[in-house]
């Protein structure tokens, strides 16, 4: 008998001996691209993550800078001595704000004033605290105009060392892309993924210049 002929549409496997149908063959092509888009190095996602934090950093730091006026997250960076460690003083007390000038500091412990009256004024915020019955008042200076010049500079090398992060992290994104594109990712999906990475990094930058314009225009005092 002439050996049977194979049906249109199968292939023959010399290594393995075996037979696929063209279904059999995209289904296997498409397990392989699955497996590649899992195996991906970059994530715009996470890339957006990461920028958003540095962003979110830069709003926090600023937040801490004293302006002259009274704001409960000058006294973030206060820690206090408790059950044998260093304690957030936001977390042993309530603050809040008197009037433009005062913040008060409401202990929940009263065993803790002097601990925490001594931890304010050593805190290098340059402010000094008086204990007043149960609470703690944190009277905040006026600023000079020299203070203000100071903090507007320190204000932007806070937001020029936020844009390097940024910058690294566009650096850290095009690293995966490329490797990425030598592990089989199509050309124009690069271009595209490319674009995108460098719009993101784009607005990152103006978010912190935006930042940065608010917060010297609240240190000027206009």
């Amino acid at each position: 008998m002439s050996p049977s002929k194979k049906k249109p549409g199968w292939k023959e496997d010399s290594k393995k001996g075996k037979s696929y149908t063209k279904d059999k063959i995209e289904e296997e092509e498409e397990k392989n691209i699955n497996i590649s888009e899992k195996e991906r190095n970059f994530d715009l996602s996470k890339v957006e993550a990461k920028a958003n934090i540095v962003t979110e950093k830069l709003k926090k730091d600023y937040s801490s800078m004293r302006i002259g006026r009274a704001n409960p997250a000058i006294l973030d960076p206060v820690s206090v001595p408790f059950k044998d460690s260093s304690t957030p003083l936001k977390d042993i007390a309530q603050i809040i704000v008197k009037d433009p000038q005062t913040l008060l500091v409401h202990v929940h412990e009263e065993e803790l004033l002097k601990a925490v009256d001594k931890a304010i004024s050593s805190a290098n915020l340059n402010l000094n605290s008086v204990i007043e019955g149960k609470s703690i008042k944190v009277p905040i200076p006026k600023i000079t105009t020299e203070y203000r010049e100071k903090m507007t500079k320190v204000a932007s090398k806070i937001a020029e060392s936020a844009k390097i992060k940024i910058r690294r992290i566009r650096e850290d994104g095009m690293k995966d892309l490329k490797k990425d594109c030598a592990n089989r990712l199509p050309r124009d999906e690069a271009i595209i993924l490319t674009k995108k990475l460098q719009s993101l990094i784009e607005k990152s930058v103006k978010d912190v210049d935006e930042i940065l314009k608010v917060k010297s225009k609240e240190i000027s005092g206009n």
